[in-house]
């Protein structure tokens, strides 16, 4: 059994189908006990106060759970959701629908009747990394929404997958890779999740997303997409988060299908052994940074998510920005995790600021908030990771350092 003592676990599966689906003006009900939903809204949603609720529990009572209370449910979520003039409504499963058996997709055709609203069902337990939370979700949505383009239409401009904010912070942090996307002309079909300025209709994006010629996958969550989207509609992806000026380049030669120039490594190392720890798709991004911008000669990676299809990409993968390295590992065991940023031979850590408190020795920490982790402690603090930002960032802590 894990124990954390100075650490907080890390967001589960209901709080990433909140973060894939929330900007889409959706209705997202979790199936659980009153206040179920609390915990998403106040800590990991930061975004809950620009607007009027997405995010909204069940409402179940102990007697609701043992006399089956459905009728009542399904009565409070349609009235909610045409009151809010919701455009769909997703129902997330929590270990009480796990326990009690619940069958929400019965109750989704249901409320489908009695609405006339799209409504679907994301089959989560509560308890998986919340990546695969966010992944069902998007699936579900792909389900609901995409619609297969004509048969001879051009295929052109790219989706982005992956980018839910437990992973990739605020927008802003983002909108550097969106910008060099377009700068290499190649148009942005739709961004999940994370809808287009200006659109009336955040989902229509998502109807016209088969229409794109690439997805680019910017986190763990957005790789069973990109597969789904390979195999339904012949989409090919790349994987990974372009951090520094290395990164930068390697992720538009990916996106050109052109071999990456070459580029001469830092003289002068800002430090000899560095950890990374975080969501793995980041995480890899920013080691590479480390070493091809700042010459940092050992990185080791932190993988705090399930790590395994970063390096086992299905066929219709055209290139992985990560490589695993032969001291890698992958977890989010507190004590494992302490034990690394300790060993003396290190003196680098980037990480969540949350980390800091396993540090028993001095050592450089460069903060890199991970929402997954802090939920809104760090959702304002100052920080970038995206291409010459990202550099820019971590050069000033860097030199702070050796200054």
């Amino acid at each position: 059994m894990k124990e954390f003592h100075k650490l907080l676990p890390l967001a589960t599966g209901y709080f990433g189908v909140s973060s894939a689906l929330y900007a889409f003006d959706g209705l997202i009900v979790v199936y659980g006990p009153a206040g179920g939903a609390w915990h998403i809204n106040i800590e990991d949603e930061p975004r809950w106060y620009r607007g009027p609720a997405t995010v909204v529990g069940a409402g179940l009572r102990e007697m609701d759970v043992i006399l089956g209370n459905e009728g009542k449910f399904i009565e409070n979520i349609a009235r909610v959701a045409t009151q809010l003039e919701r455009r769909f409504v997703a129902l997330a499963g929590t270990p009480i629908s796990e326990i009690i058996g619940t069958d929400l997709r019965g109750f989704s055709r249901t409320l489908e009747a009695q609405t006339n609203k799209p409504v679907f069902m994301v089959p989560t337990a509560g308890s998986e990394p919340y990546p695969e939370g966010a992944a069902k979700a998007f699936l579900a949505l792909a389900g609901k929404f995409m619609r297969a383009p004509a048969a001879n239409a051009p295929r052109r401009g790219v989706n982005v997958l992956g980018a839910i904010h437990l992973s990739c912070g605020r927008e802003e942090h983002m909108q550097p890779v969106l910008d060099a996307i377009e700068a290499a002309g190649l148009p942005l079909v739709a961004v999940f999740s994370a809808p287009r300025p200006g659109e009336e209709d955040p989902l229509a994006a998502i109807r016209r997303a088969p229409e794109a010629e690439l997805n680019v996958v910017v986190s763990t969550s957005g790789i069973p997409l990109a597969e789904f989207m390979r195999a339904a509609y012949g989409t090919p992806y790349v994987v990974g988060m372009p951090v520094g000026l290395r990164g930068r380049d390697e992720f538009l030669a990916l996106l050109r299908r052109e071999n990456a120039p070459t580029q001469t490594m830092a003289a002068r190392p800002a430090c000899r052994h560095a950890v990374v720890v975080g969501e793995p798709v980041l995480s890899h991004g920013i080691r590479r940074c480390l070493r091809a911008d700042f010459g940092v000669p050992r990185i080791d990676v932190v993988s705090v998510l399930p790590d395994e299809a970063l390096f086992a990409p299905g066929k219709g993968c055209l290139g992985v920005m990560a490589e695993r390295g032969a001291h890698d590992i992958s977890t989010d065991d507190e004590a494992a995790i302490a034990a690394l940023l300790n060993d003396p031979d290190v003196d680098c850590v980037v990480a969540d600021p949350c980390y800091a408190a396993l540090l028993e020795r001095k050592s450089l920490f460069v903060p890199m908030p991970h929402i997954a982790m802090s939920a809104r402690l760090n959702w304002d603090m100052p920080y970038e990771y995206a291409l010459e930002k990202g550099h820019e960032y971590l050069a000033a802590k860097l030199h702070a350092a050796r200054a």
